[in-house]
């Protein structure tokens, strides 16, 4: 009788074994987890898990733990993620990020930010993930970049002014989207919220046109 009893005991141990692993591999079946080889497809980071993610976090628990700290797969979901488990960034910056990064960065760095699945470990981008910090910033570096070609950071305001007018009168066919856009002065040069102000406000522009017609 106690060899039957630890046989079935066994044979119930290895059943529950069986459906934990089939559970990990088959719950999310966006994840395409390989249980044999113990991970997912080669594309899988950055772009590939956030997909499934986003529809079911809860795939993700069976292997990361319920607070996706690590479980089982010993992999927290906070090593990339810097605002909690399904937050890339802090959470109270919202749709900020464009205005709100640069605190941030001034105070911790960019040891968070210059990975290779965030923003590349350069600052230069990641396809699919974070984009290069010069996308936005027209001059300096990915590592110290500077938001303008003129006017470094501490610059007077008449510096400011002086260089941007040098810069449109002096620079051949300039494209304007790198002033009017969502996140520097906005898609019609009426300022974007907590980053770049108003083209005809401020007695610059006045009420008119501030800029010539694109070439």
């Amino acid at each position: 009788m106690p060899q039957i009893t630890t046989k079935v005991l066994s044979f119930a141990v290895l059943g529950v074994l069986a459906l934990a692993l089939s559970g990990c591999g088959d719950a999310n079946p966006q994840a395409s987890f390989d249980p044999a080889a113990g991970k997912h497809p080669a594309n899988w980071l950055p772009a590939g898990h956030s997909t499934a993610a986003e529809e079911d976090v809860n795939g993700c628990a069976e292997c990361h733990g319920q607070d996706l700290t690590g479980g089982i797969a010993k992999v927290s979901c906070l090593t990339c993620h810097i605002g909690g488990a399904t937050s890339v960034h802090p959470v109270l910056w919202g749709g900020l990020a464009y205005a709100l990064h640069g605190g941030y960065v001034g105070t911790n760095g960019t040891a968070t930010c210059a990975t290779a699945l965030c923003h590349g470990t350069a600052l230069t981008g990641v396809t699919d993930s974070g984009p290069a910090c010069t996308n936005c910033h027209m001059a300096g570096t990915a590592q110290a970049p500077q938001i303008h070609q003129w006017g470094k950071v501490g610059a007077t305001t008449a510096a400011n002014i002086a260089g941007h007018v040098n810069y449109f009168e002096t620079a051949p066919r300039i494209s304007f989207t790198t002033c009017r856009n969502a996140v520097c002065h906005g898609t019609t040069l009426a300022g974007a919220f907590a980053s770049g102000p108003s083209c005809i406000q401020f007695g610059c522009h006045g009420s008119g046109n501030p800029l010539p017609a694109e070439n």
